[in-house]
């Protein structure tokens, strides 16, 4: 296990020297005083082994850090590290911490503690005014209801083990972030070298269903008249929408409805999509029998229950008891802790293996059933297009803009935090590729900021290593989300290390979400007829968000002010506002060129 001793082989070093070996690649950083060792750690990797050693990202805004660890999980599977200060900078995660657990994102987070000696007993005691007002009573209780685990290191000697082990529960579906912390002092701790057999250290393999539960599920949703699956975060597996794509191909008639939004689950283009609602959809009180797959809320049980109690409801999950949430009554005739490709796969196999259900299928109902879902599939997208505006001095609505997005970036991944208009969105960009529709799937707004970031990074890897180029990644973020979340630092380090995406704020100049919550407890209420100002929802005068996009990009705004378009034509970030069809389509023929081509960022900004 040890190799030659290394002067300056810390607990710091060996922190890196663990996420590298674990397949960790970048860190996103957010230095403070208690890394003085992580500092030492950082600058020796780079200078003695650049190509084994994770690639560090400075993140001025926390949130900005593990948002960006989060999408570029959300497209790779893999955690990737965030590195915080002691009890400010572990508060200062804020929303993103929610976001990876409710999103299901695993994150490997660090943050030092305060040094836990005073009088220089050991390297790394307190030396500075602040290492005496940074010790809450427990700093790891910030963040234990969030992450799957927490853990201290409290000797060097084992802190890859230890690392190891936070990484098996990130990595072990429902997968999510953990968190780790140690005190100046271990960091500096000096060890001998050593390695871990990381084949020992993987996390738990996936689940299946029983063979009696695969042909019950399979056989009910063959025998129903009104066979529904509800999904909210299959998608996150790209092999899942094929998956389920031969389900309802076997199935004629069944109807496949996304609740959650987090990831493209289904091919909105098959017949039997139902689109994406907010679990709010009237299939589900139309359905006899259901299977939720992968999903923390089918429906609101207020709104559109099951009609009858008659109907079988069938849960297939990784966390099919929604162990993180407290109040969650949804009735299921049966429930099983399983991967959802593997038991999608397993119903399919079941079904065409069996004499049995194929016979059934042979039955001309089904035959007519698809050609009714087929007619009723297609009234429903042309009735999406009636909702667009074609002329060029029209002004802008949330139907157009996405189907403007479906036609000029028709390949691009998007990275959606739009609320209030994410499901318009969903019915106009129609998306169908795995892994081209990407939302929070938790509710800590600003998320996009760092994400849309993370998302592009991930891609980039990708397709280095398949030899390809990245698509165009578009971040799709209404006004409200966008101010939410250090909009500023994001923009700063997309320019830093050059990580282009296009950005389209959709600036309605308010928050509508919390409006929308009024209107629904008090439909008749004071709120129907009050202003956004009186509601305290307004976001009026509206920031130029253009101009902060080239000012926080280091653009020479405020410089020259004189100069013309071409001296600035070389500059990394541009902004445009836009208000009409015709101004939209140029500037989005520009973002093809700026974005996909030239790889510089652009930000649009929408008035709707």
């Amino acid at each position: 296990m040890s190799q030659q001793s290394l002067p300056g082989y810390t607990t710091a070093f060996a922190l890196f020297e663990a996420l590298w070996e674990a397949g960790i690649t970048t860190c996103f950083v957010n230095l403070g005083n208690d890394h003085p060792s992580i500092i030492e750690a950082i600058v020796k990797g780079k200078r003695e082994r650049p190509d084994r050693w994770p690639r560090m990202i400075t993140c001025p805004s926390e949130v900005t850090a593990i948002s960006m660890a989060d999408g570029y999980a959300r497209v790779t599977g893999r955690p990737q590290a965030v590195i915080v200060h002691v009890d400010v900078g572990t508060q200062a995660l804020g929303q993103g911490v929610h976001n990876a657990c409710v999103g299901r994102v695993p994150i490997f987070i660090f943050s030092g503690l305060c040094p836990s000696t005073e009088s220089g007993e050991l390297p790394g005691s307190r030396t500075e005014y602040a290492n005496w007002l940074q010790e809450p009573h427990d700093q790891k209780a910030i963040v234990r209801q969030y992450c799957r685990y927490v853990g201290e290191f409290r000797t060097g000697r084992n802190v890859k083990q230890t690392i190891s082990r936070a990484l098996q529960f990130a990595n072990t579906a429902p997968k999510g972030p953990v968190y780790l912390v140690a005190t100046r002092e271990v960091l500096a701790e000096e060890l001998e070298p050593y390695s871990l057999q990381q084949e020992h250290w993987g996390p738990v393999g996936p689940g299946a269903l029983p063979s009696e539960a695969a042909f019950q599920v399979a056989s009910a949703l063959v025998n129903a008249e009104r066979p529904l699956i509800i999904t909210g975060y299959s998608g996150r597996d790209w092999r899942n929408p094929g998956a389920l794509v031969a389900l309802a191909d076997c199935i004629p008639g069944i109807r496949v409805h996304d609740t959650g939004g987090s990831d493209m689950c289904f091919p909105m283009t098959h017949i039997a999509s139902e689109g994406f609602r907010l679990a709010n959809h009237k299939c589900s009180t139309e359905a006899d029998v259901i299977l939720v797959l992968d999903c923390d809320v089918p429906w609101i049980p207020v709104l559109n229950p099951p009609s009858s109690d008659k109907t079988t409801i069938y849960h297939i999950d990784s966390d099919p008891l929604n162990q993180q949430i407290s109040v969650s009554f949804f009735p299921a005739h049966g429930r099983w802790k399983a991967d959802s490709f593997t038991a999608v796969s397993q119903l399919v196999d079941g079904i065409k293996n069996s004499k049995q259900l194929s016979t059934l299928l042979q039955d001309p109902k089904y035959a007519a059933r698809r050609d009714a879902r087929s007619k009723v599939h297609s009234a429903t997208l042309a009735d999406m297009t009636t909702q667009v505006r074609h002329g060029e001095g029209d002004f802008l609505n949330v139907h157009t803009i996405g189907h403007m997005l479906k036609t000029h970036l028709a390949d691009s991944t998007f990275v959606v935090e739009a609320i209030t208009s994410a499901q318009t969105l969903s019915d106009q960009l129609q998306c169908s590729r795995p892994g081209s529709w990407i939302n929070c799937g938790g509710t800590g707004i600003g998320w996009s900021n760092g994400a849309a970031l993370g998302v592009r990074m991930a891609l980039a890897e990708l397709a280095r290593d398949g030899g390809s180029s990245p698509r165009l990644v578009c971040q799709l973020v209404g006004d409200g989300s966008f101010m939410c979340a250090a909009p500023s630092t994001a923009l700063w380090v997309a320019s830093k290390y050059k990580i282009p995406i296009l950005t389209i704020v959709l600036n309605n100049g308010g928050w509508h979400a919390p409006r929308d919550s009024a209107r629904i407890v008090y439909p008749n209420g004071l709120n129907a007829s009050a202003t956004d100002e009186e509601a305290n929802t307004s976001l009026k005068p509206t920031p130029n968000y253009a101009a902060l996009a080239e000012a926080a990009s280091g653009s020479e705004v405020g410089w020259n002010n004189g100069s013309s378009e071409d001296d600035y034509a070389d500059r990394w970030m541009k902004g445009v506002r836009v208000k009409t069809v015709g101004q939209l389509k140029e500037a989005l023929q520009l973002a093809n060129t700026r974005v996909a081509q030239e790889g510089r960022g652009m930000l649009i900004e929408a008035f709707m």
